[in-house]
C-alpha cells in the first residue's frame, strides 16, 4: 500500500440504517448532511441532546449494496444505547436500525508523515481532516488478515490534536464545540434542523466556546486521563488521552484562562501546541469567567 499504514480499530461497531426513510430519518436527528455520503465520500457527524450537549458521533458511509441505506461507523461500547436512542426517534417512519458488528468492522490507513491517503476500494478519505488519512467499514475477515498497531494509530490522531469520543468526550456534558467538531467538518450550520441545532448555533454564531479540546506536550511523567489542568493553582480544565511516546495529551482547556499562564497537570508541565487547523479559534478573550 505504497507506505501507507493500516490497523483495525478494535472498539469500533458498525448499524446500518435502511428503509426507504433512512435518509430523511437521519438528515432531522445528526449536525451533518447525510446526503454527502454518496459512496465516494463519508461524513463525520454527530447526535446531540436537544440542549445541544454530544452524545454520539460516528462516520456516516453509503450501503454499497443500497445507496439509500446508511452504515454508521461508531463506538462498539456504546452501539446499544445509539440504537436505543435513534430507536426513540424512530416513532412511525420507514426505517430499519441493524447492529453489524458480529461481521463488520471498522479500519484506518494513515501516513505518518500526514499527507493524504488516496481513496481506493472501500476506503473513504476521512472527512475530519486529510492528514488523518481513510477509514473502511470491512467483514471480520479483512480485519483479521490487517492485523493492527492500535499505539500508533493513537499516536497518529494525538500529535494531530483529534480528539476520540470514547476517550475524550463526556456524552451529556460536552459541547461539541468545544471538542472542535465544528472545525472537524462534523457540523453542518446550513443544513436544516437537527437535534440540538437551536445551541449549537447560537454558540458559533456568537463566538461565545469559552473551552476547546487542545494538544498539549508534557513535561514530566504523562498525566492520567482525568487529571485536573491548574494554572496558578486555579482549575481550567482537563487531561483526556495521551500518548507517553511522543509526550503529549490532549486537554479541554478553560481558552480565557491559559493565556500568558504555566500549565500543570499533577506535577507535570503542559504546553499547549496548536495545530493550524485549531489555531484561528484559539483566540482567549479578555474578562468574564464564562460557565
Amino acid at each position: 500500500m505504497n507506505g501507507v499504514k493500516a490497523c483495525a480499530l478494535d472498539g469500533r461497531g458498525v448499524l446500518r440504517v435502511g428503509g426507504p426513510e433512512a435518509r430523511s430519518f437521519l438528515q432531522g436527528l445528526i449536525t451533518n448532511d447525510v446526503e454527502a455520503a454518496n459512496g465516494d465520500t463519508a461524513v463525520y457527524a454527530a447526535l446531540l441532546t436537544p440542549q445541544g450537549k454530544f452524545l454520539f458521533d460516528f462516520f456516516v458511509f453509503a450501503d454499497p449494496a443500497d445507496k439509500q441505506a446508511l452504515l454508521l461507523d461508531c463506538d462498539g461500547a456504546r452501539i446499544a444505547d445509539l440504537v436505543k436512542r435513534l430507536t426513540m426517534y424512530k416513532l412511525r417512519a420507514k426505517v430499519t436500525i441493524e447492529d453489524l458488528s458480529a461481521t463488520n468492522g471498522v479500519a484506518a490507513y494513515w501516513n505518518e508523515d500526514g499527507t493524504a491517503v488516496a481513496a481506493e476500494g472501500p476506503r473513504l478519505a476521512d472527512p475530519r481532516l486529510a492528514a488523518m488519512g481513510a477509514r473502511a467499514i470491512l467483514p471480520i475477515t479483512a480485519l483479521a488478515a490487517l492485523g493492527g498497531d492500535m499505539a500508533g494509530w493513537q499516536r497518529h490522531r494525538i500529535g494531530l490534536g483529534v480528539g476520540d469520543a470514547a476517550e475524550d468526550f463526556e456524552p451529556d456534558r460536552t459541547f461539541p464545540l468545544e471538542v472542535n467538531l465544528d472545525l472537524l467538518n462534523g457540523i453542518d450550520f446550513h443544513k436544516g434542523c437537527y437535534v440540538g441545532q437551536e445551541v449549537t448555533s447560537r454558540t458559533k454564531r456568537r463566538g461565545s466556546v469559552r473551552k476547546r479540546l487542545v494538544p498539549c506536550d508534557v513535561e514530566g511523567d504523562l498525566p492520567a486521563p482525568g487529571t485536573p489542568v491548574k494554572a496558578i493553582a486555579r482549575e481550567v480544565g482537563t487531561v483526556f488521552s495521551g500518548d507517553a511516546e511522543t509526550a503529549r495529551v490532549l486537554a479541554l482547556l478553560r481558552l480565557d484562562l491559559i493565556r500568558d499562564a504555566t500549565l500543570e497537570a499533577g506535577p507535570s508541565g503542559l504546553t499547549p501546541d496548536i495545530p493550524a487547523w485549531l489555531a484561528p479559534e484559539i483566540q482567549p478573550e479578555d474578562g468574564g469567567d464564562g460557565d
